[in-house]
């Protein structure tokens, strides 16, 4: 799988927490987990490439339709249009897409038709949000469940300490597995 962070100033994220909480969910499984923070959009396709994960994982700042990448070490609003554009072009794109960024259930409606799967974020969600939901979602894929039942798995994990915070929205063919 393979962890992507935007530029984290702009939302002032803790974006190595949730890093760590995929890798800590991963322990003791196959699933090697590449990480790559302050992406610019210009090495996404070319990482995909370079390590043809299952998974991408996307965590970033969102404002205005768009997400906040990097360029030249300064933050970098990029359109989601020009991010889906980029994973196309990879010669093998990841069977699903987690994006841990504020409203990004558009962004993962949109990349579905690149992937298989996405999972995406119709309201804005914090740290702790991202971390409790993403912790599950891993665990659960990697028994090998089902994208959706990994998806319900973390949804039930998220409802406990952050009750009615709306569940993330998964989109395109949630009933294979990822890993």
């Amino acid at each position: 799988m393979l962890f992507l962070s935007g530029d984290a100033r702009p939302g002032g994220n803790d974006l190595g927490s949730e890093a760590a909480c995929i890798r800590q969910a991963l322990v003791g499984s196959l699933v090697q987990v590449r990480e790559m923070a302050a992406v610019g959009l210009a090495e996404i396709c070319r990482a995909l490439d370079d390590h043809a994960p299952a998974i991408l994982h996307l965590a970033a700042h969102s404002s205005f339709g768009g997400i906040h990448l990097a360029q030249d070490g300064s933050d970098l609003c990029i359109a989601y249009t020009d991010l889906c554009a980029q994973i196309a072009r990879a010669r093998f794109p990841p069977r699903l897409a987690v994006l841990n960024v504020c409203d990004s259930a558009p962004l993962a409606a949109e990349m579905s038709k690149t992937v298989t799967a996405a999972i995406g974020w119709s309201h804005a969600l914090d740290d702790g949000q991202a971390q409790v939901f993403t912790r599950q979602l891993y665990r659960s894929l990697a028994e090998r469940r089902s994208v959706g039942d990994s998806c319900e798995d973390a949804e039930a994990a998220l409802s406990g300490p952050h009750p009615g915070c709306p569940p993330p929205v998964p989109h395109g063919d949630t009933g294979g597995r990822a890993l």
